[in-house]
């Protein structure tokens, strides 16, 4: 009987000492301790993973993951054979769980009963869903980036409120003193790039969601991001969903958040206004831009070409190339809410444009806004550039394009009248008066009733290549742009590029002709044959008092001029003719011509309170003295006031000359002269009087009588020194009153004023007075 009662006690010992060592681990984990006193109803409402994370962050200061799928990838694999108290094990259901392993088979898990105790020794069911187990030290998740740890010390609830990269942003300003952009898709352009199979804690990582995000790298694929469960530890090696969305990541210091120097001179200078704010007419940094502002600024800055200001007008004017094909410099298009709006590109799916928030970069991908509206992209060749630069036509061959380059930048004004500020015809007035001479309308509309057509009205633009049928120079009118009928005008510059004064860009510029300028083309005009002729001395004196002001009893420039002071004065100085006073008067004499016969410098009458005479000029228009304008130029083809008014016309035949030769001279002023000025005066004599004189000045300086300055008369001679004083004389000339003189300049002869002009002054030696 002993014998049977020994092996109960045997199994008894046995049990007793297997009991007492389970608790030993117990006790020696604080773990597995507290998950043992845990036991009970689940009052927090824990999930099994809760359980263990808050397990282990209360006894050893470990941060595990929220959830079991990513806990089972943390720490250290442990055979179930090698078991201890305080490991997690994990066991599959419908989703992941875990408890924390006591010892002998045991562990503690919430279950739908509350915190409980189960066994996998004696549970087939636990036994049957084990899947493995983890041990957990602190070297484990011992992290070595301030960033990454805070981030980690963060995980839990988002009171903030941030968005992912509002997280980010808010660990490096915090930790690391580094200042990144409040969006996912502004931080992805900073940094260094890293590939994922070299991520270290601290990095950035992103993904494509809706919009771009971004978390804060831990290690073995763990990183911290917001999520719709606050702010949340993920594993991008476990998870499908974030490693679905991967795109990158980044590294930042605080040498590297700046975007890295290009080589090209339009992206430097565009990176240089980012910061710049936003607005709507802006032109300038200290004005602000809009899309197209930004452009035209940073080009003329960079090449000194003026491109549009305005978006539609980049995009047709330059090259269309692919995404594929773009490189720094090239321009990027998006659909804005007004239309098109323009960017420009900086390298690596990067562009930089005039935001509502001020100038930006911008990515194109990762920027969902344009994304979405991306329209296409252009380059500006050298070649493109050239023709929108004003110094390609600086010194064009043509005084029209010299003289239109001028008035480049000048703001635009409808109606404006000044230099300060003009519109298109007034643009066009100005620029063929001062380069050639011509007086055209003030109005779009009656200047292309002028001159010859080139290209009739109705031409189709599109079915012909303009260089082959018009030239630089030439005026193009335009119909229908901001009214019906002619409306606009512009100077062809050629290779299909215009200057005007446009209220689109607001300034005088140069313009591509897109598609909106051939759709309003009307037709081509050419103003070179209406040239003022300066061959009859009524119409040069004339031209040379244009804008003297009206003055009712007027009759010289000091006091202004009424209609018939006017004509008397420019015929006395100009053709040495007396004429009356008066319009009446002066119908009276002459001799009275026909429309037909009419020549430059003859007199045409119009009806008035008196008869008004005004003197032709060629080209059918005359100067005559106006109340509204003073002496002024007026156009008989367009005007509607003066030629129902017409009278007559008369033509004065001028006296006799005394001193032809000084005539001769006037005749000659501004033509070619090959010969010598002493030649020159040898040649008046001879086809004036019919004298021979010497062809060298110092024979010349020897013929006549030596007179005082102030006894010279017309037809006396001239004698100058050179621009180095002394008493030799270098240049003759033939005196023709009132302190004019003509002479040869420049293999020209040219007329010049002494009287007010201190370098003939002071090189004048003496004249002298021929008799026969």
């Amino acid at each position: 009987m002993k014998k049977y009662l020994v092996f109960p006690f045997v199994l008894l010992m046995l049990f007793g000492l297997f009991h007492d060592d389970a608790f030993a681990q117990e006790e020696k984990d604080a773990a597995a301790a507290l998950a043992i006193d845990m036991v009970g109803p689940n009052e927090q409402g824990f999930i099994t993973s809760e359980l263990v994370q808050y397990i282990f962050e209360q006894t050893k200061g470990i941060s595990l993951p929220r959830f079991a799928r990513e806990q089972i990838e943390a720490g250290t694999e442990v055979n179930r054979d090698d078991l201890q108290a305080g490991d997690v094990v994990f066991f599959q259901g419908s989703s992941l769980m875990s408890g924390i392993y006591i010892g002998n088979g045991r562990f503690v898990i919430v279950t739908s009963e509350g915190i409980s105790e189960r066994n996998m020794e004696t549970s087939d069911y636990w036994s049957g869903i084990y899947v493995g187990a983890s041990r957990y030290t602190e070297e484990d998740f011992t992290v070595d980036d301030p960033a990454a740890e805070f981030a980690l010390e963060s995980v839990g609830e988002n009171s903030e409120d941030f968005i992912t990269s509002e997280f980010v942003q808010y660990v490096f300003d915090n930790i690391k003193n580094i200042s990144l952009p409040r969006h996912a898709a502004d931080q992805w352009l900073l940094g260094e790039s890293i590939e994922k199979e070299n991520l270290q804690a601290g990095d950035v990582v992103f993904f494509q969601g809706t919009f771009l995000m971004s978390g804060i790298y831990i290690d073995n694929g763990r990183f911290v991001i917001v999520t719709s469960d606050g702010i949340s530890e993920r594993n991008l090696e476990t998870s499908d969903y974030w490693s679905g969305i991967y795109i990158g990541a980044k590294r930042y210091s605080a040498e590297n958040i700046d975007p890295e120097p290009s080589d090209n001179d339009i992206v430097e200078q565009a990176r240089a206004l980012i910061g710049s704010p936003y607005s709507r007419d802006g032109e300038d940094p200290e004005t602000g831009f809009n899309t197209g502002s930004l452009v035209h600024y940073v080009f003329k800055e960079v090449t000194g070409s003026w491109l549009s200001k305005r978006p539609a007008g980049l995009y047709d004017a330059g090259e269309k190339i692919s995404q594929d094909e773009l490189q720094p410099g090239d321009l990027v298009f998006f659909e804005g809410s007004e239309g098109l709006i323009s960017g420009i590109y900086t390298g690596d799916r990067q562009f930089i444009i005039a935001t509502s928030s001020g100038v930006l970069e911008r990515h194109l991908d990762h920027h969902t806004y344009f994304a979405e509206r991306y329209e296409g992209a252009v380059r500006y060749s050298n070649e493109l550039l050239e023709k929108s630069n004003p110094d390609t036509y600086a010194d064009h061959e043509n005084p029209i394009i010299q003289e239109a380059m001028k008035y480049m930048g000048t703001p635009y004004l409808m109606t404006g009248s000044t230099l300060d500020a003009f519109d298109c015809s007034f643009f066009i007035q100005t620029v063929f008066r001062e380069a050639i001479n011509v007086y055209l309308p003030r109005i779009s509309y009656k200047q292309w009733e002028v001159g010859e057509t080139i290209l009739e009205a109705g031409t189709d633009i599109d079915s012909i290549e303009l260089d082959h049928h018009i030239r630089p120079g030439d005026v193009l009118y335009f119909s229908g742009t901001w009214q019906e009928g002619i409306s606009h005008t512009a100077i062809y510059l050629g290779d299909d590029h215009i200057v005007h004064a446009t209220g689109e860009e607001g300034e005088t510029t140069i313009s591509y002709m897109n598609e909106y300028w051939k759709a309003h083309f009307t037709g081509v005009k050419r103003f070179d044959d209406l040239t003022i002729q300066y061959d009859n001395g009524a119409v040069f004196e004339a031209y040379n008092l244009l804008g003297t002001e009206y003055n009712l009893g007027g009759a010289s420039p000091e006091q202004g001029f009424d209609t018939g002071g006017l004509v008397q004065y420019v015929y006395k100085k100009g053709l040495n003719i007396d004429l009356p006073r008066y319009g009446n008067q002066q119908w009276e004499e002459g001799t009275e011509i026909s429309a037909d016969e009419i020549e430059r410098g003859d007199l045409m009458f119009f009806e008035g309170s008196s008869l008004i005479p005004a003197v032709y000029i060629g080209n059918n228009q005359i100067i005559v003295a106006t109340q509204s304008s003073g002496v002024a130029i007026v156009d008989l083809t367009t005007s509607s006031y003066w030629p129902p008014r017409y009278v007559g016309s008369r033509t004065y035949e001028r006296p006799q000359e005394k001193n032809i030769e000084a005539q001769l001279a006037e005749d000659y002023n501004g033509e070619g002269y090959e010969g010598t000025s002493a030649e020159f005066i040898q040649h008046l004599f001879e086809e004036g009087s019919g004298m021979t004189l010497p062809a060298t000045i110092e024979m010349l300086r020897q013929y006549g009588e030596k007179i005082h300055i102030e006894e010279l008369e017309r037809g006396d001679l001239l004698f100058f020194a050179g621009e180095d004083g002394g008493d030799a004389a270098e240049l003759a000339a033939l005196y023709l009153g009132e302190g004019r003189f003509a002479t040869v300049i420049d293999g020209k002869v040219d007329i010049r004023e002494m009287n007010t002009d201190e370098y003939w002054i002071n090189r004048l030696l003496e004249g002298r007075r021929i008799t026969e």
